[in-house]
């Protein structure tokens, strides 16, 4: 689901970074970059349906100690692709639930493959 993708700013507040998913791209702002708690937040700054069936989305990326390892935590909010009474089944509320959660889903694969390939 997620392929390329740049940014610009690094961790600061207000850096973007756009990727580009099987329908196209999106653009995302970083909110709140917290080292000490290791989490950040961010947002959908630009969407596109066709990539992404969400109209805005924010979340929260956390990682925390655990066991024998680290235990990271991924949540996030977001309305779904048409805002309107009766959005068509490609926009609706599951279409945007299973986005995001595949969207997630490959995030986290990503970054359980980074942390064991060190």
């Amino acid at each position: 689901m997620v392929g390329a993708g740049s940014g610009e700013g690094e961790n600061e507040t207000g850096a973007t970074r756009n990727l580009t998913l099987e329908g196209g791209e999106i653009v995302e702002r970083l909110d709140k970059h917290q080292p000490d708690e290791m989490s950040y937040s961010y947002r959908m700054l630009k969407e596109n349906v066709q990539a992404l069936p969400v109209s805005f989305y924010s979340a929260t990326l956390k990682v925390e100690a655990a066991q024998e390892g680290s235990k990271v935590s991924w949540m996030g909010r977001f309305y779904r692709g048409d805002t309107g009474n009766t959005p068509p089944e490609n926009l609706n509320d599951e279409a945007g639930k299973k986005a995001m959660s595949a969207y997630f889903r490959a995030g986290l694969d990503s970054l359980r493959s980074m942390a064991e390939a060190d």
